[in-house]
């Protein structure tokens, strides 16, 4: 029965094995494949959403009308526009022999910029340099000197102390604009060019204690010029101011005051307007002498 059982058995696995055999090698290609019918369908149509548009909403009526402008009480507690750090302009004065203080300046935010300059009625200009920084021996014309400087828009004062003022006499000649005036001082007895003459074209020693000091960078704009006469209390000179005529100021007026320090410091001015000979007279010399305190030299 066993044998029996196990012959059906393999007889029945043997008769489906060639059963696939053939379906496999008969085969069925894509070609000869019977095609089967779909059911059709349709595409739903498209619901269209209309956009919803929001109203933009109504500018208030306040700002349909032109308002007015804020009081001017209300921008002032704004408060002033901070200034820069570190651009302060500083300036100092230290004394020095002879009744001269020595001005350094420092404005770090006005490069190549021009300087005024002001002491006792006197304006000169210079200018600073890459740095922001000036330099100057100003004669003083005050025992208690002040100096006033302005530059890119700031002002700093500088004060200081020259105790042998006393002992100096000066004189100070101060102009705008151009070349051609120059102030000379002659010793009794001196001559032009000699010793006895000083003038800034001298060299310093040539008239024993006297000395002039040149004032201003010509190059400055709108330059303002000077200059100091210095010289020992007691020591006589006669003064004189002489103006060049040249190609740019012939034929044009020319306005200088002539300052002078008295005893007890007081300070006398002359006032000297001068309009010049025609270019025809270009090279020539005018000299003015005898020039007093609290007159107007006037030549037309």
């Amino acid at each position: 029965m066993a044998v029996l059982r196990f012959l059906l058995t393999a007889t029945a696995c043997a008769g489906a094995a060639i059963a696939i055999g053939q379906f496999m090698e008969s085969g069925v290609s894509r070609a000869a494949a019977t095609p089967v019918d779909l059911p059709e369908t349709y595409p739903e149509a498209p619901v269209l959403t209309a956009a919803v548009t929001e109203m933009a909403p109504r500018l208030s009526g306040a700002f349909d009308l032109p308002q007015p402008p804020r009081s001017p009480a209300r921008l002032a507690r704004l408060g002033p526009v901070p200034a820069k750090e570190g651009c302060d302009l500083r300036l100092s004065a230290q004394p020095r022999p002879g009744a001269i203080a020595e001005l350094q300046l420092a404005a770090p935010c006005a490069p190549l910029a021009r300087v005024t300059l002001r002491h006792q009625g006197l304006t000169v200009t210079l200018l600073t340099d890459a740095q922001g920084e000036a330099g100057v021996l100003f004669p003083a014309l005050s025992r208690d000197a002040v100096f006033i400087a302005e530059a890119g828009g700031a002002m700093a004062v500088a004060r200081t102390e020259l105790p042998d003022m006393a002992e100096w006499h000066r004189v100070a000649l101060q102009w705008r604009d151009g070349d051609g005036l120059s102030l000379h001082a002659l010793a009794p007895g001196a001559r032009y060019g000699e010793p006895g003459h000083v003038s800034r074209d001298m060299a310093p020693g040539t008239a024993g204690g006297a000395s002039m000091i040149g004032l201003g960078d010509p190059a400055a704009p709108a330059p303002r010029l000077a200059e100091i006469y210095s010289a020992p209390v007691g020591d006589a000179a006669a003064i004189s101011v002489e103006i060049e005529v040249t190609a740019t100021n012939c034929g044009s007026p020319v306005a200088a005051e002539l300052v002078r320090v008295g005893d007890a410091e007081s300070i006398a001015s002359t006032d000297i307007e001068v309009t010049l000979p025609g270019c025809d007279a270009v090279g020539e010399l005018l000299v003015l002498q005898n020039l007093e305190p609290g007159l107007t030299v006037a030549s037309r």
